[in-house]
């Protein structure tokens, strides 16, 4: 017998909580700060990151969807962004930043900082190319 195929809600739950999981809490926590995000709109950016639409948002914090649409524009205007993608970005830029930054309490992302061999703190260097072994003797 065939295992029923996943309903269209049961996936876009899977993705949706996939979104800000993306970061921790104490990423988000760090976020926040770095960002100066109040604790509303570091609800709003996360809902964001789970795709959620205004509507959407709104329902699951206990506001308006004016409020909501007031906050985003907040956040615009605060992060110096057009729309959610750039909101992604910048969130996403921020975080980047704060892994960089000597004395975080966020791991580093780039598994060569120890080394110092970092192409993300050293933006002139490459990193090595792997090139298949040469059929040529």
């Amino acid at each position: 017998m065939n295992k029923p195929a996943k309903s269209r809600n049961s996936i876009r739950s899977q993705r949706q909580a996939a979104g800000s999981a993306i970061f921790t809490a104490l990423a988000w926590t760090e976020l926040g700060r770095s960002l100066e995000l109040s604790p509303r709109e570091l609800q709003i950016v996360r809902g964001v990151f789970d795709d959620r639409t205004e509507f959407a948002i709104a329902a699951d914090i206990g506001i308006s969807p004016h409020t909501v649409h007031t906050h985003f524009e907040r956040l615009h205007h605060k992060l110096g962004v057009a729309d959610r993608v750039g909101l992604v970005l910048r969130v996403i830029q921020e975080f980047v930043s704060l892994t960089l930054t000597p004395g975080t309490v966020l791991p580093s992302i780039c598994a060569n900082r120890a080394a110092g061999r970092c192409p993300l703190l050293n933006p002139g260097s490459k990193p090595p190319i792997a090139r298949p072994p040469s059929s040529h003797s």
